[in-house]
């Protein structure tokens, strides 16, 4: 994996207005994203994942344009230059749709029922100004063949396929236009374990294939640590540890990843693992407390913790990045 950075997003923010009253006037916001910055290396999968309600999915969205961010940049690497997609016009938001696809978490949801799939397959082909019909049906058939869908299979209804091979269905669609990267938003949850087995080792082939980038977000940890190479843990809206696959499950550093891999059953039956159970529920996006967000809920908070929001940081030599005050050098002295 190269060090090529493709996507770049800088204090993202995505802040969803409250509004009551005759007027609607806005009272408040609710904060699904507060001020998130990563790195997307060309050629890998990132993994985000977090409590429902974390932000991750908001996230997703935000970096390709399906949610406008509130504030921050994201950028995106075209040739040499790098452009931030937020300013970018409806012209140009087309063409960068072509570059950056989804595929969504219900695969039945993202397919009109009414149609048939011959018509989903077509229509964003279309959309993009491929206006040979016998160069679409091309695309879609070599498309389908890559997730071994049978090409009969496009006059058929989404009802007549199974939830394995709707989702199939669905990374053809996502496949058609030969994206850069594909947003994985929870694309195997609905599944079955094994018909997700087969999902994921059928988009790890496309991605070595293709040489795609995968934005990998999900809640499932063993799913995310069997796709991902680096791994981004997400709470409350904001990144508090990002590392590689193995430094992350290796060397567990903040209290909030070390509680959700303690919840991941061992595949064995003699072995059994302390579970790190939380207090408290997750605070509102609306009212969260000061300092850092995880205080409440952590049995390692300081005083520090509930005025001084810790920033995302550095730990060692490993690439290894940790919101949090127990790594903080001047107060472990001060202590």
């Amino acid at each position: 994996m190269g060090k090529e950075i493709l996507f770049e997003a800088k204090d993202v923010k995505v802040w969803f207005p409250i509004k009551k009253g005759f007027l609607k006037k806005t009272v408040g916001h609710v904060k699904a994203v507060d001020g998130v910055s990563l790195n997307v290396y060309k050629g890998e999968t990132l993994g985000i994942v977090g409590e429902s309600g974390c932000g991750k999915t908001t996230l997703g969205k935000a970096l390709m344009l399906l949610t406008q961010p509130t504030g921050g940049q994201v950028l995106y690497k075209y040739g040499d230059i790098y452009k931030d997609i937020m300013k970018f016009n409806a012209e140009e938001v087309l063409k960068f749709r072509k570059k950056v696809q989804m595929i969504f978490q219900d695969p039945y949801s993202a397919l009109n029922p009414m149609e048939k799939i011959y018509t989903a397959l077509e229509e964003p082909l279309k959309i993009h100004k491929i206006k040979n019909k016998a160069e679409r049906e091309r695309i879609m058939y070599e498309t389908l063949k890559m997730v071994n869908i049978p090409r009969e299979y496009l006059f058929k209804y989404p009802h007549e396929f199974s939830g394995g091979q709707r989702q199939r269905v669905c990374i053809a669609r996502a496949m058609q236009i030969s994206p850069e990267v594909l947003v994985c938003d929870e694309a195997v949850s609905a599944l079955d374990v094994s018909i997700q087995a087969q999902v994921l080792n059928l988009m790890k082939k496309i991605q070595r294939e293709k040489q795609l980038t995968y934005i990998f977000i999900a809640h499932d940890l063993s799913v995310v640590q069997y796709m991902s190479d680096r791994i981004a843990v997400m709470y409350l809206g904001k990144v508090v540890e990002l590392a590689s696959s193995r430094e992350l499950y290796n060397n567990t550093l903040h209290p909030y990843t070390q509680s959700l891999l303690s919840a991941v059953p061992l595949p064995v039956i003699d072995r059994k693992k302390k579970r790190i159970i939380l207090k408290g529920d997750v605070p509102s996006p609306i009212n969260k407390p000061s300092g850092c967000p995880f205080h409440e809920r952590c049995s390692h908070c300081m005083e520090i913790c509930k005025t001084v929001e810790p920033p995302l940081e550095q730990q060692g030599e490993a690439d290894h990045q940790v919101a949090c005050h127990l790594y903080d050098q001047n107060i472990q002295k001060e202590s």
